[in-house]
């Protein structure tokens, strides 16, 4: 779905990433991990057209991506959902789903919010609570039900897992299952390596703006070099 050819990615004019190729495959939830600095972040933005690109190509089902604007991709069926800043907390929970159904057809609308609160039951219940106010964890699943909500083919999402407790790390996790099983193609940017191994396909570990590893998420786990050496976790 992804493909990513010799790309070289930063910001101004600091290469971040260095000649990186690996592609996504459609209908997979994709990890992408590696310790801080090594490019996760920087390799969302690339695909959405938020930073510079110095080289390279990204393609979409075969269409070059770089050079569009991130507007012109999000429409070809991109969400993104960034670690921070990813919701209105000022409107309430309702109020922000029914920003995230604007692309919907009208006639989709109330089926699409039904749907969304079976996968965020949670979010049923805090539906007339200001979005600021919720919990990390509910924050979160407010953030992705936003994304899911835009009828997206492919959702990038950059540390989903950020600062919330074990247990509402492994209930965001598995709403991200769930959403691969109704057809989304995920890429997941993690710290929270060995829990992310435990839902996702397929990983790949970045350091220093390069592939260190990539491999089955069965394997990523079973090989304790890439855990301790790339990764950092024990």
């Amino acid at each position: 779905m992804i493909t990513v050819q010799n790309l070289t990615a930063g910001y101004g004019k600091l290469e971040i990433l260095q000649d990186l190729s690996l592609s996504f495959a459609h209908g997979q939830f994709s990890a992408v991990l590696g310790p801080n600095g090594s490019g996760k972040s920087t390799l969302m933005k690339a695909i959405m057209g938020l930073n510079t690109v110095f080289g390279g190509a990204i393609a979409l089902n075969g269409r070059e991506l770089i050079g569009s604007a991130t507007e012109a991709i999000s429409a070809l069926g991109i969400a993104y959902v960034p670690q921070r800043e990813n919701i209105f907390d000022e409107l309430t929970v309702r109020e922000n789903l029914q920003l995230g159904m604007r692309r919907r057809p009208r006639e989709q609308r109330a089926s699409a919010l039904q749907e969304t609160l079976e996968i965020f039951p949670i979010l049923g219940r805090r539906g007339s609570q200001r979005a600021g106010l919720l919990s990390g964890g509910e924050h979160q699943m407010l953030a992705i039900a936003i994304a899911w909500l835009g009828a997206p083919t492919l959702m990038l999402l950059d540390e989903p897992s950020a600062g919330l407790a074990p247990a509402v790390a492994t209930d965001v996790f598995r709403s991200l299952q769930d959403l691969r099983g109704r057809g989304i193609t995920l890429i997941v940017v993690e710290q929270n390596a060995r829990r992310i191994l435990r839902y996702c396909d397929y990983a790949f570990v970045l350091r220093e703006g390069r592939l260190a590893f990539e491999g089955s998420a069965e394997a990523c786990l079973q090989d304790e070099e890439t855990i301790k050496g790339y990764l950092g976790v024990h």
